[in-house]
């Protein structure tokens, strides 16, 4: 027995269509990433992939500790 009614599952299909995240589907209609990925490779919907983050030459400054005032 199903867990997603293929309502759901074609839901999530539409939503990766309109290029919704996919913890973002998940939060609304319930199916996980990894299930999401089969509804669309059986639907022949490819997954675009999320973007690398860039990296940057400067390093990022982190702010100095304070010290705890009692």
């Amino acid at each position: 027995m199903a867990k997603y009614t293929e309502e759901i599952k074609a839901k999530a299909v539409q939503m990766v269509k309109e290029g919704k995240a996919l913890a973002e589907i998940q939060r609304q209609l319930g199916p996980n990433p990894k299930a999401i990925g089969r509804y669309c490779a059986k639907a022949g919907v490819n997954i675009p992939k999320a973007p690398k983050a860039v990296k940057t030459d400067k390093p990022v400054a982190k702010p100095a500790a304070q010290p705890i005032k009692r």
